[in-house]
C-alpha cells in the first residue's frame, strides 16, 4: 500500500467512525485536534469524550467524502476533503445534510 493509500484509509476510517475512540485510534497524545468550537483538544484523552458527546445525541451519522486532495511532503502530508453529513438525531428526526470541509495534517 502506497503512502497516499495509507493516508486516506485513515481519513476514511475516521468518517466511519462513531466513537471517539475510533475516531482517535490513528492519534498521539500529542495531536492537536481544532474543530468550530473555540478550543482546542490536545491528546486523544482529552479529544475522546468531545466526540462521545456529540455522537451520543445522534443515532446515526452517515459521513460520504465527496472530493479528496492529498499532499505528502517527506514525513507529513496534508489532506482536503468536502464531505457530507447525514445524520440522524436519538427520536429518529433527520437533520438536513450538512456539507463539511475537514483539513488533517499527519506527520509519520
Amino acid at each position: 500500500m502506497t503512502d497516499k493509500e495509507i493516508i486516506e484509509n485513515i481519513i476514511k476510517n475516521i468518517a466511519k467512525s462513531f466513537t471517539g475512540k475510533d475516531s482517535t485510534k490513528d492519534w498521539t497524545d500529542e495531536t492537536i485536534w481544532f474543530d468550530a468550537a473555540p478550543f482546542a483538544c490536545i491528546g486523544k484523552e482529552n479529544a475522546i469524550p468531545v466526540f462521545d458527546e456529540a455522537f451520543g445525541n445522534l443515532q446515526s451519522c452517515d459521513v460520504t467524502i465527496t472530493d479528496m486532495e492529498t499532499r505528502i511532503n517527506d514525513n507529513s502530508a496534508l489532506v482536503c476533503s468536502t464531505q457530507n453529513w447525514a445524520t440522524v438525531n436519538k427520536d429518529g428526526s433527520e437533520n438536513p445534510v450538512l456539507i463539511m470541509r475537514q483539513t488533517d495534517y499527519l506527520e509519520k
